[in-house]
């Protein structure tokens, strides 16, 4: 009681202490302004990040000059009448708000006041709402039936990018120029298409027809429920942002809009991308490959095939590119392809990633040359063109030569063995200090050549810089969207680089807040960095090699980048080639199918440490992957641009292999991965259903070991139990029944009752031992512990020497664990040992025995009869095959769903090699099989506001993922159109398709 009091008055006293302190800071706050040191330090709080010191908001929320934070939110449908205040005590107020990404950077109204506007809502976070809530629209109270527009309500400025000085600065005679001159004659890609009849007509418009209402369906769901955001939920009505919340969609579709003369939903959308604010973002990082593709593509080929009208398009290009070329500001010009923007880090020096995913490195180039040839600025392409010098300088010289591993260390900086403590070590390891800011880069020699970007001056300053990528390493690739680089597979076990979205708990805003860099000297001296050029990632001894996700459109740029600027830079015709030699010598081959006379082809990926020579070393993981199904229109492509006709027949293949893949399966889609059996020779393949069984049977042997077995043991073992019953049974004499039950219980309850064992004095011996297997015996040392441990000769060591004497004697060969409670009616013959039977024992040892009869539950209990034991049958390998292929669902010819990877997401891989390889032939096959391939797709896939992505193919009814990609509007339905639309719309021979396809056209 006296504790409990105690409690009391601490608890008064505490009620009592708190009101004060309530009272007085509130007085405080609202009457007089915080100190002068106070309003400094809360200014440069304010600042922090790229804030001006006066910046504020002078409309109804914001920042106001005496430190309070207002924040008001109103409804579009509902008007506001009254705003919040509260003041702002403590910097994690404006951490949090510059960190959540749940609001947009101020937009000016008509009346000169600012607004901020929101964004999407923060990860598990409720929303505010009045009246109507409409959810997955964060302070979004939009009517069902209101024409939606961005949101406007105010909120705190969040931290906008801001452009800073070069730390690493190219002189303006260094920089890589775009060629010059007459472009080149390159060889015409589309067939000649001869007339087409009236009946051809109207079947291709009618269908085409029906795609352009699919488009409308999908766009018409995303501008209701998620417009200015980047992606639709399609089930759901909701929206996702994993694209820094720019409206991916929204910009990835303005090309599609006007190639299907959609032009006033053009225009509309062209006037909400005017309102994207691309120097703020709810993502700490920008993921470079993924934007550039998506946003940086999107922007400049709708601004092409608007014939150049739709300046606000250019214009917002040109903010992005400003935005990312300052993730090439490294010591060796390698971008850090995930982008930490703001300004507290950007304004710090800092070095490319040691493993970096090739694609994400390697498929800028269309975009910023495009730009480059637009805007006439060099510096977008001098970006790229390094890129590419050091990808032409190490394509001989990786472990599988003409190929690149998936994973790149682009850091440009060669450790000392001896300073390397492990991998999180080396990933830790940071670029030149701040010391090296106001350094040159040396001039540039020519493209072709190796560049030496002042790398040796660099290392030998201090100063800890990375890109972040200690603090994601574990998460990174695991964001990849559309590759494995953002168009990849999601199931790699080494993705260890992309970035998933992040939150705001993310252990980078720790870093991006802070400007306390620690100087180390001993990471960064001269001895222990080395330049270098590309190079495989620290501590790795195998590689993978692959044309898809996370390799794939590194190849698939070659060609095109060789048409978009003229043919004039050979060096892309030359890697191109070198890569196609390698792909058809490792990776590619020719699955084992019933139909032995449709000669197919897929890509595969290989795994080797370097030692092409040694078979063993070379390891072909026999997998079809929709993201590799790019590579038939590639090849043909580079078949009629290079020359190389013989290509042309790997291209239909390669193309007909994805086509059979979507007839293969239940809904006539195309899974994201399986296994195939790869034919010993691609020109000749018989179908061999025995091979095909044993794969699918591995462990057939295994589970058959009963089938290898003596059957005379088997029958001996199943039998023992019956033999020794009966044995017991024979002995007892009718006179003594009733006794010979109760002991019979008793005998059988010391086996197995560790409290009957202990009771008895003397152990009898157990009958059935052999000479070998000395019989076990139990003692009160803790018998049960030296049973789990199999000592059963140190048990017998420790027992009586009448006990061993009995063991040696007499043995019938029968197993000890048979023999014990089946025969405990008598001793081992000629042993000297009284059977517990014998009308001769003492008065003592019938007590003991009539004692031990009384642990029985029961009276009557009789010796059971258990019949022999028969094991259920073990499945045949017909029936075990057939079972599998029926549970799993495999088509003929698979061996494996590849990890379960049956998802599909309207990829666009397959469809875009059959639109290419019908504008290349003329083959009305491609027409067919592409109209098959959409009526599964959109059979399957449409839901109430779009299109969704499935779970399992191989399912009649798949389940929705509630997912629609960008690209399922930028890429799959724009292939479908161009399939059926008349050949010269968007020709091959005029434009070259970025890999979200966005045309850019071709100099002429």
């Amino acid at each position: 009681m006296l504790r409990l009091r105690r409690y009391r008055v601490f608890a008064i006293f505490a009620v009592i202490a708190i009101g004060l302190l309530y009272h007085f800071r509130g007085l405080g706050g609202i009457d007089h302004p915080l100190p002068s040191a106070d309003l400094k330090d809360f200014g440069d709080l304010k600042n922090f990040g790229g804030l001006k010191p006066d910046e504020g908001l002078k409309s109804e929320g914001g920042l106001k000059s005496d430190g309070g934070l207002i924040i008001t939110t109103k409804s579009p449908s509902i008007a506001s009448t009254a705003s919040e205040t509260r003041p702002a005590t403590s910097s994690a107020v404006v951490k949090a708000i510059e960190t959540t990404g749940a609001f947009r950077s101020p937009t000016v109204k008509e009346d000169g006041t600012k607004t901020a506007t929101p964004t999407s809502r923060p990860a598990k976070a409720s929303h505010v709402a009045t009246a109507k809530p409409k959810l997955g629209h964060a302070f979004d109270m939009q009517e069902d039936d209101a024409v939606p527009e961005a949101d406007d309500e105010d909120a705190v400025s969040k931290i906008h990018w801001k452009k800073q000085k070069e730390h690493f600065p190219i002189p303006t005679e260094s920089i890589i120029q775009l060629p010059t001159g007459k472009p080149k004659a390159i060889p015409k890609i589309q067939h000649a298409f001869s007339d087409e009849s009236n009946t051809e007509k109207m079947d291709r418009e009618k269908k085409l027809g029906i795609i352009k209402k699919t488009f409308e369906f999908s766009w018409a769901g995303y501008k209701k429920n998620a417009w200015m955001h980047d992606e639709l939920s399609p089930v759901s009505g909701l929206f996702r942002d994993p694209f820094c919340g720019w409206g991916a969609t929204l910009v990835d579709s303005l090309d599609t809009l006007w190639i299907m003369g959609l032009k006033s939903e053009f225009e509309e959308a062209t006037k909400a991308v005017g309102k994207i604010d691309f120097t703020t973002s709810i993502r700490n990082d920008i993921p470079l490959f993924e934007t550039v593709i998506r946003y940086l593509g999107g922007l400049i080929a709708a601004y092409d095939l608007g014939g150049r009208k739709y300046k606000v398009l250019l214009d917002q290009a040109v903010q992005l590119a400003e935005v990312l070329i300052g993730a090439f500001d490294t010591p060796n010009r390698m971008p850090m392809t995930f982008y930490l923007w703001k300004p507290t880090f950007a304004s710090q020096p800092h070095r490319a990633n040691t493993r970096v995913v090739l694609a994400e490195l390697g498929s800028l180039s269309l975009e910023f040359t495009r730009l480059a040839q637009i805007t006439k600025e060099a510096k977008y392409y001098d970006a790229i063109a390094r890129i590419t010098n050091e990808f032409e300088m190490w394509q001989n010289n990786t472990r599988l030569p003409g190929l690149w591993p998936k994973k790149v260390d682009a850091s440009g900086c060669q450790k000392d063995d001896t300073s390397v403590m492990s991998p999180i070590g080396d990933a830790m390891r940071k670029g030149p200090g701040v010391k090296a800011m106001n350094q040159k880069i040396e001039k540039a020699p020519k493209a072709s050549k190796p560049v030496d970007y002042g790398e040796a001056k660099a290392a030998e300053l201090s100063g800890p810089l990375d890109d972040g990528e200690a603090a994601r390493i574990a998460g990174m690739e695991k964001y990849q969207i559309k590759t494995g680089t953002g168009k990849g597979l999601m199931n790699e076990a080494d993705d260890d680089e992309s970035p998933s979205t992040r939150s705001t708990k993310s252990p980078l805003d720790k870093r991006q807040l802070t400007e306390d860099w620690p100087e180390s000297t001993s990471l960064l001296g001269e001895a222990d960095c080395k330049p270098q050029g590309l190079a495989s990632p620290p501590f790795t001894s195998s590689e993978e090699f692959t044309m898809g996700g996370q390799a794939d459109s590194v190849y698939e740029y070659l060609p095109k980048e060789y048409m978009l600027l003229g043919g004039l830079v050979p060096q892309y015709q030359s890697m191109y080639e070198l890569s196609v030699e390698a792909t058809d010598k490792y990776l590619l081959y020719r699955p084992m199918i019933p139909d032995e006379k449709r000669n197919i082809l897929f890509s595969g990926q290989v795994s080797t440490s370097g030692r092409l020579d040694d078979p063993d070393d070379v390891n072909l993981k026999a997998e079809g992957t929709h993201l590799t199904c790019f590579i038939g229109g590639m090849i043909g492509v580079g078949a009629k641009i290079f020359n190389r006709e013989d290509d042309l027949e790997l291209a239909k293949k390669l193309t007909d292999g994805c086509v059979w893949a979507y007839e293969s399966t239940t809904t006539g889609i195309m899974p994201e991965g399986f296994l195939t059996l790869p034919c010993d020779d691609r020109a000749k393949c018989p179908w061999n259903e025995t091979r095909y069984w044993d794969e699918l049977d591995p462990f057939r042997a295994t589970r058959h070991w009963r089938d290898q077995a003596d059957p005379d043991v088997v029958d001996k073992k199943n039998g023992a139990i019956d033999q020794e019953a009966k044995k017991a049974s024979g002995k007892a004499g009718a006179s003594s029944q009733k006794e010979a039950q109760g002991t019979v219980s008793s005998a059988s309850k010391t086996v197995t009752s560790e409290e009957a064992v202990a009771t008895q004095t003397k152990t009898p011996s157990v009958s059935g031992s052999t000479p070998s297997e000395p019989a076990a015996t139990f003692s009160k040392k803790a018998p049960l512990a030296k049973r789990q441990l199999g000592d059963i000769e140190n048990d017998a060591v420790d027992s009586s020497s009448s006990t061993s004497k009995g063991a040696k004697s007499g043995s019938s060969g029968k197993s000890t664990k048979a023999k014990i409670g089946k025969e405990p009616l008598e001793s081992a013959g000629g042993s000297g040992k009284k059977s517990l039977l014998d009308p001769s024992e003492t008065d003592e040892e019938k007590s003991e025995t009539s004692t031990s009869a009384t642990l029985s539950p029961t009276a009557e209990a009789t010796i059971p009869v258990i019949p022999s034991y028969t094991p259920p049958p073990i499945p045949t390998q017909e029936e075990y095959v057939k079972a599998r292929i029926r549970d799993e669902r495999l088509p003929p010819g698979v061996v494996s769903e590849a990890a379960k990877l049956t998802d599909h997401a309207h990829r666009p891989e397959a469809i875009e090699s059959v639109f290419i390889m019908w504008r290349i032939t003329g083959d009305n096959y491609w027409r067919k099989k592409g109209w098959q391939m959409f009526e599964a797709v959109h059979k399957a896939t449409v839901a109430d506001y779009g299109a969704s992505a499935i779970m399992d193919v191989t399912s009649e009814t798949p389940v929705t993922l509630d997912e629609m990609e960008s690209f399922w509007l930028a890429e799959t339905l724009k292939y479908f159109y161009l399939l059926f639309s008349d050949p010269d719309l968007i020709s091959l021979d005029d434009y070259v398709l970025n890999t979200e396809a966005h045309p850019f056209k071709r100099p002429k």
